[in-house]
């Protein structure tokens, strides 16, 4: 109930649960049976909870939040973390810090296992709120902070630099003495993925600047939008770290008079907080982090 309180869909509960669609649907049918009353109506092709079904929710929210303190608690017991922690990060993360992060853990703590999978905030952050994962690294843009999620704790890492990104050909046509992303009205942009934080902020600021965004590439994968600039097809706000291995050829300027950067964050349920685990990543995070503020 709780899952498809947040998922919406029968099939998209199954899908996370490993349980065949009907095989959810009967427990469901089962459950409002035990309980006496309907749990579930239907609203278009998904399910709302009623009132009831709501309730439910809620003391299974608590169970389940009683049941991770406790595991947690008693994993303190332990003289080095074990077991595996599941944990989810976005790409430019994934092919930067984290790895020297991860081989870190695997130095220090030889019985702590580390399931990575690569994933936007838009998917991580419900996923962990479900318990899909355990530690995601989420991101927060200028005026657009991440979501408040109940349960969800974030820890700030770093800030990582936003750059407006371009070929060094439409960078000696630039004032600088001038509003940078105006002058670029006429340019194609490459973007994330439609609804995407990043996207928007990026719309947002080419509509401060008085025009919409001619979008000519729309990729979640910022090394695709880098080649679309390298190759002089687009100009992009990239962040620092995935502009690390960019071509010589790349110019990058301040999106604003001052230098705005994005937030990243490590989120994780404040129930799990105490879980070693999950305190040696986070410590694993923190320091490599260093490293990043003080480049940056």
């Amino acid at each position: 109930m709780r899952e498809l309180h947040h998922r919406k869909t029968l099939s998209a509960v199954a899908e996370a649960l490993s349980y065949s669609t009907s095989a959810v649907s009967q427990q469901v049918r089962l459950l409002e049976k035990e309980v006496g009353v309907a749990l579930v109506e239907p609203v278009g092709r998904r399910l709302r909870l009623t009132p009831q079904g709501l309730t439910l929710v809620m003391h299974a929210e608590k169970i389940l939040d009683m049941l991770e303190r406790a595991e947690a608690d008693v994993s303190t017991s332990l003289v080095q973390p074990t077991g595996t922690l599941k944990m989810a990060a976005f790409q430019s993360a994934a092919l930067t810090f984290l790895p020297r992060v991860l081989l870190e853990l695997q130095e220090l703590h030889r019985d702590l296992s580390v399931e990575f999978h690569q994933g936007e905030p838009e998917e991580t952050v419900p996923a962990l709120q479900s318990g899909e994962y355990d530690l995601i690294l989420a991101e927060e843009y200028p005026g657009m902070p991440a979501p408040s999620v109940p349960g969800i704790v974030y820890d700030p890492l770093f800030e990582d630099p936003l750059w407006l990104a371009m070929p060094a050909t439409t960078a000696a046509t630039m004032d600088p003495e001038q509003d940078l992303i105006a002058q670029l009205s006429g340019a194609g942009w490459a973007v994330e993925a439609q609804d995407s934080v990043p996207r928007t902020w990026v719309i947002n600021e080419c509509r401060k600047s008085g025009f919409e965004p001619r979008i000519v590439c729309s990729s979640e994968d910022l090394y695709v939008q880098l080649r679309f600039v390298e190759a002089g097809l687009a100009v992009a706000v990239l962040p620092g770290l995935a502009l690390e291995q960019a071509s010589p050829n790349i110019r990058r300027f301040a999106t604003a008079t001052g230098l705005q950067r994005r937030k990243i964050l490590a989120g994780y349920r404040e129930a799990a907080k105490n879980r070693p685990a999950l305190t040696a990543t986070l410590a694993a995070l923190h320091r490599a982090s260093t490293q990043y503020s003080n480049n940056y």
